[in-house]
């Protein structure tokens, strides 16, 4: 990708085929000397085809950004470009395991579904634009529910398809093919040691087990929910994309989550702890997106996260939208009202404000700074609580 300095968005854009070889694109009123800049391309750049794209997967919700988007579309090509080129900035994908999984057999030679193509869609997107792929935590998911040999091999697959060839998996996405033309192989194995627990993932997990336990006890959903934020004040931390999944999951009102802990009253009660790890998996990906977008800030990385879970678009999205800039109880409890009373929404939405300035002021108290032996009590509270349950 060239970029050269002309004349004067993502301001405004034109493009014109200037051969047979090569595409240029012109932004216009870029800088206070609203000078134009030109992004030549090769000639074979599939803009017309991301261009169809582009709106499939805006529509299905797939991307979420960690970042405004441009006034042109968070999936316009052309802000990929412009942001690329002019502003210099550098986009990572973050993939969830499902679309992660659905790569790696599409490199195998799966047929195509509706799930399958679109996420074909997204890896195509992200190869045509030079947006990198970081698929770790999908990775660690896989090795601790299955093996690190599962891991590895899946690795192996992605990395096949994540160097396979453009325009095939772009034909694949936009149902041109069955399957993909070019005969993938993987890439020679790895070793790595994916099973060993997260840090950050044993946090969630313990918030997973007291969702179950609050759950379990036979409360009204609101004194649920206040329940869990005080004993994240009290015992454990503030843990913000927990505390808002819980904000789903305990409400009344059809929330989106409602079956989020599987097999919680099941007679298998160690079904109901693998419920439990799913969703710690869930908060793990939200979590991880929003350290490393507040890790980026004030560089020229940008994050985008990646799932065809509708409830994770939903979730997602909110960690922006109501603690992007400050947390915003009003939005919140707006919002919650599809699923909460007015009068609990309320509530809700006021204890967790007054818990995120508590959280905030306490960033480096003893109490942040300890180490790991209270997650370690919080996880073995939670497993015995689970277990003893009798349906």
């Amino acid at each position: 990708m060239e970029a050269a300095t002309s004349m004067t968005g993502v301001p405004k854009s034109t493009r014109a085929r200037k051969s047979d070889d090569r595409l240029v694109f012109q932004f216009a009123g870029v800088g206070p000397e609203e000078m134009t800049v030109s992004v030549i391309l090769p000639g074979d750049f599939p803009h017309e085809d991301l261009l169809i794209l582009g709106p499939v997967l805006e529509d299905a919700g797939v991307l979420t950004p960690g970042y405004v988007p441009p006034p042109i579309g968070l999936c316009h090509p052309e802000g990929f470009l412009y942001e690329q080129s002019v502003e210099h900035r550098e986009t990572v994908l973050l993939p969830d395991r499902n679309i992660v999984s659905r790569w790696a057999r599409v490199a195998k030679g799966a047929p195509a579904d509706d799930a399958s193509r679109l996420a074909a869609g997204v890896l195509a997107f992200a190869q045509c634009l030079e947006i990198k792929v970081e698929p770790s935590v999908a990775f660690h998911e896989l090795a601790s529910g299955q093996s690190n040999d599962s891991a590895n091999d899946e690795i192996a697959w992605f990395r096949a398809a994540d160097n396979g060839i453009p325009r095939q998996w772009l034909d694949y996405a936009l149902g041109r093919i069955a399957t993909l033309p070019s005969v993938l192989r993987p890439h020679a194995l790895t070793n790595h040691d994916l099973a060993y627990p997260l840090r950050r993932w044993r946090r969630n997990y313990a918030v997973a087990l007291k969702i179950g336990q609050l759950e379990l006890d036979g409360l009204s959903p609101l004194q649920r929910m206040l329940g869990l934020l005080d004993w994240m004040e009290r015992e454990f931390i503030v843990a913000g994309p927990a505390a808002l999944m819980a904000c789903l999951y305990f409400a009344p009102h059809s929330p989106p989550r409602k079956g989020l802990l599987k097999q919680l009253k099941s007679a298998d009660r160690e079904g109901a702890l693998v419920g439990a790890r799913n969703v710690a998996w869930d908060i793990t990906y939200l979590s991880d997106f929003v350290r490393r977008v507040n890790e980026a800030e004030g560089k020229s990385v940008r994050y985008l996260f990646a799932t065809m879970d509708k409830s994770l678009q939903l979730l997602a999205a909110g960690l922006f939208k109501y603690g992007g800039d400050g947390f915003r109880p009003d939005i919140l409890q707006r919002d919650m009202a599809r699923w909460w009373p007015a009068a609990d929404a309320k509530a809700i939405s006021a204890r967790m404000d007054a818990l995120f300035v508590i959280a905030a002021a306490s960033a480096d108290s003893p109490r942040e700074r300890r180490d790991g032996d209270f997650v370690t009590d919080a996880i073995s509270r939670g497993e015995h609580a689970l277990r003893s349950f009798r349906p």
